[in-house]
């Protein structure tokens, strides 16, 4: 009986951490902006294996005044990226068009085809989000931008008041 009990709260703890953000605490960092002033709309996620392998796209509503002060500020720089073993790039706040000699991460991050349908229409809502005006992005990489294995990729709709943050790991 006790092991059902422990069984049924480790099942509980274990799917109910399944739809946490998983950029939502470093947000505030990226952007330049309080905790508050984002609000997590939508997730869409799919691992393809052992080894880490997977797909993660999370939609943030951000609030005007989050947009204001994105706007407002000067510098647009991403904090570094430190994680034990691993050697991150990065490449600041910029707006679009893409700069060229970085298309092997947004090739990685927006051309990925999954099993979700309704991922694929988002990410097709993003590659014709891309070519509009008001839209910035950024992004952290590893290990060089011409074999990208990891991508961080930071899509800012200022119009829409919409934040796209992907997760993409080979």
């Amino acid at each position: 009986m006790h092991y059902r009990i422990i069984f049924s709260v480790f099942l509980f703890l274990f799917l109910s951490s399944c739809n946490l953000s998983y950029f939502k605490k470093d947000l505030s960092q990226i952007l330049g902006v309080e905790k508050k002033e984002l609000k997590n709309i939508q997730n869409f996620n799919e691992w393809g294996g052992f080894q880490g392998d997977g797909y993660i796209l999370e939609i943030y509503t951000l609030s005007e005044k989050a947009i204001q002060a994105f706007k407002n500020n000067p510098v647009k720089n991403l904090p570094d990226k430190q994680e034990e073993g691993k050697e991150w790039h990065k490449y600041n706040w910029s707006t679009f068009p893409i700069d060229s000699s970085y298309s092997n991460v947004f090739i990685m991050c927006l051309n990925y085809s999954g099993s979700s349908k309704k991922l694929t229409v988002k990410l097709n809502e993003i590659k014709r989000l891309i070519e509009k005006e008001g839209v910035y992005y950024s992004f952290y990489y590893r290990p060089d931008k011409e074999h990208p294995q990891n991508v961080e990729l930071f899509i800012l709709d200022v119009q829409n008041r919409k934040l796209y943050a992907i997760d993409q790991q080979l």
